[in-house]
């Protein structure tokens, strides 16, 4: 437990309601049930009742539940009082709870904070009520309810046992000088090194293909100037969020738009249209531009459709070779309104080609439906929520097993690989909590509702 206090708040959003929901956890709610009920509930039933103040005069009434320790979310005595939503009988619950000695306001996430520490859940589930409260699509809600139910964790642990097994038989043999390391440690290093490499594959590869990383996924739309990347944005956003104009370089700085597409949440950035310039405001743009391309999860990069398919192929060639091969490229071939020519797409040399009209929205929903492809694919069961640091954390621990397969193949130190096997169980779990820094803590539950 944190710390002897008892803590209270307001679980449902603040503001006139029929129902508001009062949630107290900690050593003091069996005593505040007494005091503030008259008498103490049947556990983990719905119980009408009065709720009293220090006179025993009604303040309200409504149902009460009481969980008594361990079982709760908390994993402490917890009672919820359900009264009438009025902020001002809100208030004088709290105001009567606090009153009681050792019961004070909760902070942000404390609920959630008590429940990790009491051990009810791990960190990822921690971080999973928050983005399960902020989902703002269907997808993004159903990753987050199975990162809760345990999904990500388990494989995370997983890993982290078979970490815990290989030290567990190395440091059993920890006496044993160098000369003295017989066939059957060296075959249980190899083996094991054979494993952990393949659980490793297979958590990227899990992250790759089943997760959906918190923040929204970065869509670059980026052409030469008058290719119609402004028009796209305000056609995939369906609002006039970029200025249109048939001048060069009226776009100069990076902007921002969030779009939910078929589900999923995506920031579209508009760009400076890429082209050697002497003026010194559009260089900087264009500048931004080819820094934001390095960073972002997909490019759209823009063609007017007028030019002769010699000159398509150039613009394209010579974009290709300004950029890394892990960036997910897709040629928009606008202005199509104005050709003689078929709306849909195509695959060529590896890219897809994808011919619109900004201007009258022909061919957009082709474009959105490859935008989001990939993520529709994908099993509601085997989604999860990956956050950055996560596979920060991931990537760590898989360089440390990298660097320690190899120190091994020339060294053979059991000391020395023990000591990585202990890094690699401390970053993972980072991920889960089982190795976490106050400070990470207090920024991840900072975040939530006072009332989790």
């Amino acid at each position: 437990m944190i710390d002897n206090d008892t803590i209270v708040a307001q679980v449902t959003c603040p503001g006139k309601s029929a129902v508001g929901i009062l949630r107290i956890s900690g050593p003091q709610t069996k005593k505040i049930a007494i005091e503030i009920l008259g008498t103490m509930p049947q556990a983990r039933f719905a119980t009408y009742s009065k709720f009293l103040d220090q006179n025993n005069q009604i303040l309200d009434k409504g149902i009460c539940i009481w969980f008594p320790a361990p079982h709760s979310f908390t994993g402490e005595d917890v009672l919820e009082l359900q009264g009438h939503g009025n902020p001002l009988i809100m208030d004088l619950l709290i105001k009567r709870i606090i009153a009681i000695k050792n019961t004070r306001i909760a902070e942000p996430g404390e609920f959630s904070k008590r429940a990790f520490f009491n051990g009810k859940i791990d960190l990822i589930q921690a971080e999973s009520i928050d983005d399960l409260i902020n989902s703002e699509t269907e997808l993004f809600a159903r990753a987050a309810l199975n990162s809760l139910e345990g999904s990500f964790s388990f494989s995370i642990q997983e890993l982290i046992n078979s970490i815990i097994e290989f030290r567990v038989n190395l440091e059993s043999s920890i006496d044993f000088v160098e000369d003295e390391i017989d066939i059957n440690i060296q075959t249980l290093v190899y083996d094991k090194f054979i494993q952990l490499n393949e659980n490793f594959k297979q958590i990227q590869k899990n992250i790759s293909e089943g997760s959906i990383l918190r923040e929204e996924k970065k869509i670059i739309i980026a052409g030469l100037p008058n290719a119609g990347k402004s028009s796209l944005l305000n056609a995939l956003s369906s609002c006039d969020r970029a200025i249109v104009t048939n001048i060069p370089g009226t776009t100069r700085d990076l902007l921002y738009e969030s779009v939910n597409i078929h589900g999923v949440l995506y920031k579209l950035i508009d760009t400076a249209g890429l082209r050697k310039t002497k003026n010194k405001i559009e260089s900087i743009g264009i500048a931004r531009t080819w820094d934001t391309i390095k960073k972002c999860d997909h490019v759209l990069f823009v063609v007017d459709k007028t030019k002769s398919i010699v000159q398509q192929k150039k613009i394209c060639d010579d974009f290709i070779k300004n950029i890394p091969n892990t960036i997910k490229v897709t040629f928009v071939l606008n202005k199509n309104d104005l050709m003689q020519d078929e709306f849909g797409i195509k695959k060529r040399q590896g890219f897809f080609f994808i011919s619109v009209s900004a201007y009258t929205g022909q061919g957009i929903d082709v474009l959105r439906n490859h935008i989001v492809k990939i993520e529709k694919n994908r099993s509601n069961k085997s989604i999860f929520i990956a956050r950055r640091r996560h596979i920060h954390q991931i990537d760590l621990a898989y360089k440390e097993f990298l660097l320690a397969r190899k120190n091994w193949l020339t060294f053979q130190n059991i000391e020395c690989l023990a000591e990585s096997l202990r890094l690699i169980s401390k970053f993972l779990g980072e991920i889960t909590g089982k190795f976490t820094s106050d400070d990470l803590l207090e920024h991840i539950f900072s975040s939530f509702c006072i009332g989790k």
